[in-house]
């Protein structure tokens, strides 16, 4: 029908101005001013409203669909929040799983040298043990069989 009802225009375009304005139900006659960018908001927040009134029944007020809007916006943060934490964990995982496939093998080497050198340390400490007797008796022997000789590079001067 012929329901008419005000709807103040929410940028205070021409025609509006905050005033409200009365506008026919399904005749697309609205205010004729030049629209800045946002009018696509203003258009939604018009289409809402009139939905609104065509219930039968004063649509949601701008307190509501502020607290409506607000909750949305919190919903979406945390969804948003929660994907990049599971890609962040993903991401993490794959990083562990490529370290620890580098790393394996370089783990295994050190373990390899590691072994290697207790080994080596192991056949010197056991050949020190079976040699020291030999050489310590060489040695004594050396130090306290004293000859006497004039060493092969003394010259005698004249």
């Amino acid at each position: 029908g012929g329901q008419q009802h005000a709807v103040p225009c929410p940028h205070g375009g021409p025609g509006g101005q905050g005033q409200p304005r009365a506008e026919a139900a399904g005749t697309g006659l609205g205010h004729r001013g030049g629209h800045r960018p946002g009018a696509v908001v203003g258009a939604a927040q018009h289409l809402h409203r009139g939905l609104g009134v065509a219930g039968g029944g004063p649509g949601p007020g701008p307190a509501v669909l502020q607290t409506r809007k607000a909750r949305r916006l919190k919903q979406a943060k945390e969804e948003a929040q929660m994907e990049v934490e599971q890609y962040r964990r993903e991401r993490e995982q794959e990083f562990q799983s490529k370290q620890q496939a580098a790393m394996g093998s370089q783990g295994n080497l050190s373990a390899e040298v590691e072994q290697a050198t207790r080994r080596q340390v192991q056949g010197m400490q056991s050949s020190q043990q079976r040699n020291r007797e030999r050489v310590l008796a060489q040695l004594l022997g050396m130090v306290c069989d004293v000859r006497p000789q004039v060493h092969p590079n003394y010259r005698i001067s004249a």
